[in-house]
């Protein structure tokens, strides 16, 4: 079943970058209802995959990081032989990985470091049989840190997996959602940690009912939305476009039509949407540029048996 999930959210999301990636940071007045760009797609799923076939084998972030450097040096994960799309953060983590050998923590004390490099790549580990004697909390915060040690983007990455391990079997965005902002302020020393970051909104205060916080997300006009490739606005604009969506097609053209990172946005969406919503668009489906490469990794990572 979990694999089934895996598979499913990962051409939801493939899809969602290939829509979204002739618009990136580019004007989007009008959003085309077809694939262009000959159904491309970028680092968003490239990195995505590097990830699933790393935890195919033992968990080891060495391996994990062994992929990125793969990724970006050598082209692999990608469609076309050629890494393109990626951030500046990431490419830094990598290139300083392949210098000195050493990863963890990348620049944990950068508060500029806070990309969405980590939240688009991170969500795999919701269907991930971890290993014994870790907790899910660790594994997010490590595999965050390979490229974004700042605890803004561990917290963030941790909030996406607790959305992402139950939102296939609600099938509900703002049952998950409710899940989600219960397990992240379950501690008060994270509820801390939020507070002190650009998350405070995901603080659940005594008293209160998580219901309040979905509807204030929900509720945002459309010109409070930044869609940027900073952390916060990232989970922001996905949070708002899929609580006001309805169906995959619309709440994917609404990320891009929104502009900014549109490949990221709507890969993220797209994820989400999956979940929901799977009548995905047949010509999106069809144009998806070579969908062989990411079939690859989905039926390795069945038959690793670790996304049972």
């Amino acid at each position: 079943m979990t694999a089934d999930f895996l598979r499913n959210g990962m051409y939801g999301f493939a899809m969602g970058d290939a829509f979204g990636v002739p618009y990136e940071f580019k004007d989007t007045a009008e959003v085309s209802s077809k694939m262009r760009h000959g159904g491309l797609w970028s680092d968003d799923t490239s990195l995505s995959l590097a990830t699933i076939n790393a935890l195919t084998d033992e968990y080891q972030l060495k391996g994990i990081m062994d992929n990125f450097s793969a990724y970006l040096n050598q082209g692999e994960f990608t469609p076309q032989g050629q890494a393109f799309g990626y951030g500046v953060e990431t490419a830094n983590a990598i290139k300083a990985y392949d210098e000195s050998g050493k990863f963890g923590d990348f620049n944990q004390d950068d508060p500029m470091a806070n990309g969405n490099g980590a939240l688009m790549r991170i969500w795999p580990l919701a269907f991930y049989q971890l290993p014994a004697q870790v907790t899910l909390e660790q594994v997010v915060n490590e595999v965050t840190g390979l490229t974004h040690g700042p605890m803004q983007a561990k917290l963030i990455s941790r909030f996406w997996v607790y959305f992402m391990r139950v939102l296939p079997r609600m099938r509900n965005i703002e049952r998950a959602l409710v899940h989600a902002l219960r397990a992240i302020n379950r501690q008060p020393a994270v509820q801390a940690l939020l507070a002190q970051n650009d998350i405070e909104w995901l603080v659940v205060p005594a008293g209160s009912n998580p219901d309040q916080i979905i509807e204030a997300i929900k509720n945002q006009s459309i010109d409070s939305i930044k869609p940027t490739s900073y952390d916060v606005d990232t989970l922001n604009t996905v949070l708002w476009t899929v609580l006001n969506a309805q169906s995959y097609e619309q709440a994917v053209k609404q990320a891009v039509q929104l502009g900014g990172d549109t490949d990221t946005n709507a890969a993220l969406v797209g994820l989400v949407m999956s979940y929901v919503d799977d009548h995905f668009p047949e010509q999106w489906f069809n144009e998806l540029a070579h969908k062989e490469k990411i079939e690859r990794e989905l039926v390795l990572a069945d038959q690793s048996h670790r996304f049972d």
